[in-house]
């Protein structure tokens, strides 16, 4: 078998340079002794008639040639070869070779799908009247056309026009994107283009995110009203202080004592002036009556000083955000040194620093979102006052200070000094711009010319 299968293929592949179908359509007809042989190709799954053995040229109207393409494509249809008449276990329809065979009085008919790889690309169909086709005959055109597949279907590709061709090879790939196999393979690729479009072509709002923190115009300093020591401490940082609130209080044990002092000495002044009246002695009255004065003035300096003894706060309400004085209780002070700082808890505003990259998406008016992280669970709306001309460096990057001032005023709870994230509405860009910017603008700076 095999040689006679070689002997048989070898010739024709040789023939094959020339008109292919019709040499394979002809040799096979003159080795199995049929009265003829056609050959179909399949398109657009039709299957055409190309070529008749020993024929040259043929109508294609004619009513055998379609005749002939119905029975290859019942046999191309069922994917299997059909053999006329039927074996007794024959499970395929032979519907369109009895309406044949009975058309045109042909005893035998074998029709067997060409294939090149796992695509059926052609239809032979052999006729004859002297015997029928047996099981080996089958096999030896099956693997005859298998074996003449890819060269019958490389003449053809090349055999038509550049468009023609471009066509086909696109209508091919298609026909893989859009197909039934590889299904998962397909889905994640249309995601993956449905995603690289939707990142290039659809804006999304972009909000620059920076940290930020409150912070008020009015601080307020507490300082000492005169030389003494701390004997008691009210507060700390961090407390909530109103009008009238004790701070701290300075030791009063040598003003009472000077007070107390000062006293005896107004007393003594205004006996030693009654004595000289007694004795009408103007000038001794006149001398006590300075030096009483005198004494009266500093009494009137010593409970001064007893009244400022306590440092109270002066404003409606503030925080206390320096002074940690209770680890200084007994400690001396000078007059006009600092005791606390406090922030006015009115008046209060965002500032958030914004990496110079950023900058530029930055604009005054621009409202924004701030997130404290005290309670991050809610977002209060700021607009965008004023950008600081000047960079500051903080954690080894150039920031600018944008100053938010709050749209819907403030919750009781805001403390100056609270940091949160905060989120400037600028421009709408795509999400590949959004994702890449940052390492774009980097290369930029680096490798630029």
């Amino acid at each position: 078998m095999r040689n006679e299968y070689s002997s048989l293929c070898y010739p024709l592949i040789k023939l094959l340079h020339g008109p292919a179908s019709l040499a394979l359509a002809s040799g096979l007809c003159d080795k199995y002794g049929a009265e003829r042989v056609s050959l179909g190709w399949v398109k657009h799954d039709y299957v055409v008639l190309k070529a008749l053995s020993h024929t040259d040229h043929f109508e294609k109207k004619m009513q055998v040639v379609s005749d002939l393409e119905g029975i290859m494509e019942e046999a191309y249809e069922q994917d299997a070869a059909v053999v006329y008449p039927a074996p007794e276990n024959n499970v395929l329809s032979i519907r369109e070779h009895e309406l044949y065979s009975a058309a045109y009085h042909t005893k035998y008919i074998l029709t067997v799908p060409i294939r090149n790889g796992e695509d059926i690309v052609g239809v032979i169909c052999c006729e004859r009247n002297s015997r029928p086709f047996s099981d080996l005959d089958s096999e030896q055109v099956y693997l005859t056309s298998t074996l003449c597949s890819a060269r019958l279907l490389e003449l053809y590709t090349k055999s038509s026009w550049f468009g023609l061709r471009m066509a086909r090879a696109i209508r091919k790939g298609l026909s893989k994107v859009f197909g039934i196999e590889h299904t998962w393979a397909k889905l994640l690729g249309l995601i993956a283009i449905a995603f690289i479009l939707f990142a290039t072509l659809f804006p999304l709002p972009y909000k620059v995110s920076a940290p930020a923190i409150l912070k008020t115009d009015k601080i307020i300093y507490t300082t000492a009203p005169f030389d003494g020591y701390i004997d008691t401490v009210f507060v700390k940082p961090g407390d909530v202080v109103y009008r009238g609130s004790p701070l701290l209080r300075l030791n009063q044990t040598e003003l009472r004592l000077e007070e107390a002092d000062l006293m005896a000495q107004e007393q003594d002044s205004r006996r030693e002036i009654q004595k000289a009246q007694a004795a009408h002695e103007l000038a001794e009255m006149r001398i006590h009556q300075a030096r009483l004065a005198q004494t009266q003035a500093k009494l009137k300096t010593v409970r001064y000083k007893l009244s400022m003894a306590t440092v109270v706060v002066n404003v409606d309400s503030a925080i206390i955000i320096e002074g940690d004085l209770q680890k200084r209780l007994g400690a001396p002070v000078k007059q006009g040194s600092e005791l606390f700082q406090m922030s006015s808890i009115e008046n209060i505003y965002v500032e958030i620093n914004v990496p110079e990259q950023e900058l530029r998406n930055v604009t005054i008016g621009n409202q924004g979102l701030l997130a404290v992280k005290s309670r991050p669970d809610y977002a209060y709306r700021f607009e965008t006052k004023r950008v600081s001309p000047t960079a500051e460096v903080k954690e080894q990057e150039n920031t600018f200070a944008v100053r938010g001032e709050f749209v819907y005023g403030t919750p009781a709870w805001f403390r100056p000094g609270m940091t949160g994230i905060a989120k400037i509405f600028a421009e709408k860009h795509t999400l590949w711009w959004i994702l890449s910017h940052q390492a774009i603008d980097y290369l930029r700076i680096k490798l630029w010319w």
